[in-house]
């Protein structure tokens, strides 16, 4: 695993757009505005990572969209997690193959 803090090289420019195109004062949050880091995926507890995610991949403003590859790495990471057999890990992971549909 790379850079923890890392949202899986979502670009800086993309956040700003984002925020550029849904308003930087609007008091409303838009769903998938937050792009967790690889270490939040690792260690977050699955019940918490669920909406992040799924905000992510089928929420998020065009700027933030998810590529395959930034999915394929989440799955990764859930998948060797100590809790990956869980039955709310293996949901998640189920949402990453539906969205990459492997």
């Amino acid at each position: 695993m790379s850079d923890l803090d890392d949202r899986f090289r979502m670009p800086e420019s993309a956040f700003e757009a984002a925020f550029d195109s849904h308003g930087r004062n609007n008091p409303s949050i838009r769903n998938g505005m937050y792009i967790p880091t690889r270490r939040e995926v690792a260690e977050m507890p699955p019940d918490q990572l669920f909406s992040i995610l799924i905000d992510w991949m089928w929420e998020s403003p065009s700027e933030l969209i998810p590529n395959n590859t930034q999915i394929l790495a989440v799955r990764e990471i859930l998948a060797m997690r100590a809790d990956a057999k869980s039955p709310q890990l293996m949901r998640l992971i189920n949402e990453c193959d539906c969205y990459i549909k492997i």
